[in-house]
């Protein structure tokens, strides 16, 4: 199961693209950056802000000139794109992605408290006192 972090990124997940660039995990890609910059490098982690962490990155500046970096962070601000790489379906990728956000932790059941019990126990006996008041069909 994924950890999102918080009640906010969840909610992004399930509700926003962020889902598609997560799903592009320990794949190498290019990130089109909104200065006319880019960045080319496997995408270790996205978070549910859409905040991307890459490795082994190439970063080309508006000058087109080259700059390795072995870790490079990029502000969920900052990206205009991000190229899909080819062979890959944008939207096999969302299905693969929402089927792996769907699974739950499934809660076990509640112990019954006292006051639970007892609504439960003044509910049948109403409904009880329903059952034997009522007069039976009228046959005639």
């Amino acid at each position: 199961m994924q950890d999102f972090g918080s009640k906010k990124e969840k909610y992004y997940f399930h509700n926003y693209l962020t889902s598609l660039v997560k799903a592009l995990e320990n794949k190498h890609t290019v990130i089109d950056l909104r200065n006319e910059s880019c960045v080319s490098g496997l995408i270790k982690h996205v978070d549910g802000l859409m905040n991307v962490e890459m490795g082994d990155v190439v970063f080309y500046d508006p000058r087109g000139q080259r700059h390795y970096f072995k870790d490079f962070f990029v502000s969920a601000r900052n990206i205009r794109y991000v190229h899909i790489p080819e062979g890959l379906s944008s939207t096999q990728l969302l299905e693969n992605q929402m089927n792996l956000l769907q699974h739950t932790k499934v809660r076990e059941p509640r112990k019954e408290t006292f006051k639970t019990k007892r609504a439960k126990r003044y509910n049948a006996e109403i409904l009880s006192s329903l059952n034997i008041n009522r007069p039976g069909p009228s046959t005639g």
